[in-house]
C-alpha cells in the first residue's frame, strides 16, 4: 500500500459536531454509500469512537455471483495491514531477548549482499535500501509462488538491483523488508510464521477469524475479490493478479478481529506499552534524523502532501502522520481485489477499520470519512 491512500484519508477538517454518536453515525452512512454507489461489492467495518462502545457493520456482497452477503465473520484479504502484525511478532522476540533490533541480517541470511550493514531495525522501518522484489529484478528461477515459497531470501539476495541506498540513510517503503522479517520470525521461533502469530498474537487478542492464506486455502467464509470496471453493465470483474505476499501482506481477517488487535496492543497484552511507544514513534535514520526528513523514491516521484500534513513517515510497522499537530497511527492495504484501512488516533482513543472486497473500493469516501474522524481527534476530550 502506497502512502497516497492514507494521505487522502487524513487531509482536512470541516465538521464541527463532536458528539461520538453523531460521528459514528456519519461514518456508518459514508461507508454504506460505498456499496450503495457501487464503488465496492461489499464492505465490513469496526470502530470505537472515544470511550463509546465499539460499533461493527457490514454491507453488500462477499460473492456477487452466488449472492452471498458480507457478515461479521467474512474474511477479507487485508494486504499490508499484515505488516503491523508482523512487526508486533518481531518486537515480542526482542522483548524476550531472542533477537535485538541491532542484529544484522547476515546472522540469519549469511549470503545476503550488504547483510552485515542491514539491521532488523532497518527492515522494520523500511530504511534497509532493499527494493520491492518486482522492482529489483528477480532471478530467472523465481518460484511462481514467491514469496510463499521456502526460503524466499535466497531469491531476494540474487535480485539484479539489491540496494537503492546505504542502509539507514533514507526511508523507502518496500515489501521485501517484511518478507525477510517473516523468515526471521520462523528461524528464531522455530515455528512457521502462521503458527507463531496464531499462538502469540491471534489467540491472546481473541482474534478467531484471522489466518494466513495459502493457494489451497478453503475459501468458505472468504470474501471474493473484485475490480471496478467503470462500465454501465457488469461493473465488477475479477482481477487478473492474485499474489499472496507472505508476512508482507498475506493475511485474511475481519474488521472485528483487527479492532481486537488494536485494543490488545493498546492494553499491553501483546507487547509492553513502552515497546508500543517505540513502534508508533517516527523511526530514526543513521544520522539521527527522522525518516520523514529523507524519503527516497526510485522513480523520483514523491507524495504530494496537503498543507495540513506537518509530517508523514513510518515507525516500526505503522505509518505515522502529524496532522494539525495531532498524531495519527495508520496502515493501508491494497492488493488484487481488496482494499483495507486501519486507523488509530490515540488522543481521542478512536479506532477505525474498513475492509472492502474491491480494488480501491474505499477511495471515493476517504476524504469525507477523514473529516469526521480527524474532527473527533482534535476536539473531543475525555
Amino acid at each position: 500500500m502506497r502512502y497516497y491512500l492514507i494521505t487522502f484519508l487524513i487531509c482536512s477538517i470541516s465538521c464541527t459536531n463532536t458528539d461520538p454518536k453523531y460521528n459514528s453515525d456519519k461514518i456508518t452512512d459514508l461507508i454504506k454509500e460505498l456499496v450503495d454507489d457501487e464503488f465496492t461489492a461489499g464492505v465490513s467495518y469496526a470502530m470505537q469512537i472515544g470511550n463509546a462502545e465499539s460499533i461493527v457493520g457490514q454491507y453488500g456482497f462477499a460473492d456477487i455471483e452466488n449472492k452471498i452477503y458480507v457478515n461479521e465473520q467474512t474474511k477479507f484479504r487485508i494486504a499490508s495491514v499484515t505488516k503491523p502484525i508482523t512487526a508486533t511478532a518481531i518486537m515480542q522476540l526482542v522483548e524476550r531477548e531472542e533477537i535485538s533490533l541491532d542484529n544484522t541480517i547476515n546472522r540469519f541470511f549469511p549470503n545476503f549482499p550488504n547483510g552485515s550493514s542491514i539491521t532488523i531495525y532497518h527492515l522494520l522501518s523500511h530504511t534497509s535500501g532493499i527494493p520491492n522484489w518486482w522492482e529489483g529484478g528477480m532471478p530467472k528461477d523465481e518460484p511462481k509462488n514467491f514469496p510463499m515459497c521456502k526460503n524466499p531470501h535466497v531469491y531476494l539476495e540474487r535480485m539484479n538491483r539489491i540496494s537503492d541506498f546505504e542502509p539507514g540513510s533514507y526511508h523507502n517503503y518496500s515489501n521485501s523488508n517484511y518478507v525477510l522479517l517473516g523468515e526471521i520470525i520462523q528461524l528464531v521461533s522455530k515455528q512457521s510464521y502462521a503458527d507463531y502469530i496464531s499462538e502469540n498474537i491471534f489467540i491472546p487478542s481473541g482474534m478467531k477469524n484471522t489466518e494466513m492464506e495459502y493457494s489451497d486455502s478453503n475459501t468458505e467464509g472468504y470474501a471474493k475479490g473484485y475490480t471496478y470496471l467503470h462500465e454501465d453493465s457488469h461493473k465488477f470483474g475479477i482481477p487478473d493478479a492474485y499474489a499472496m505476499p507472505f508476512s508482507a501482506g498475506g493475511l485474511r481477517s475481519t474488521a472485528t478481529d483487527l479492532l481486537k488487535f488494536a485494543n490488545a496492543l493498546q492494553l499491553g497484552t501483546l507487547v509492553r506499552k513502552e515497546t508500543l511507544a517505540t513502534m508508533i514513534s517516527y523511526a530514526l535514520l543513521s544520522n539521527g534524523s527522522r525518516v520523514y526528513e529523507s524519503l527516497y523514491s526510485p522513480s523520483g516521484q514523491y507524495p504530494n502532501f496537503p498543507n495540513n500534513i506537518d509530517k508523514f513517515g513510518y515507525g516500526l510497522g505503522f505509518q505515522i502522520m502529524d496532522n494539525f499537530d495531532t498524531k495519527v497511527i495508520s496502515h493501508g492495504g491494497d492488493i488484487a481485489g481488496f482494499n483495507a484501512i486501519f486507523i488509530n488516533v490515540p488522543k481521542s482513543n478512536s479506532k477505525l477499520i474498513i475492509l472492502a472486497n474491491t480494488e480501491n473500493g474505499i477511495l471515493s469516501q476517504l476524504r469525507a470519512i477523514e473529516k469526521t474522524i480527524t474532527n473527533i481527534e482534535l476536539h473531543i476530550t475525555d
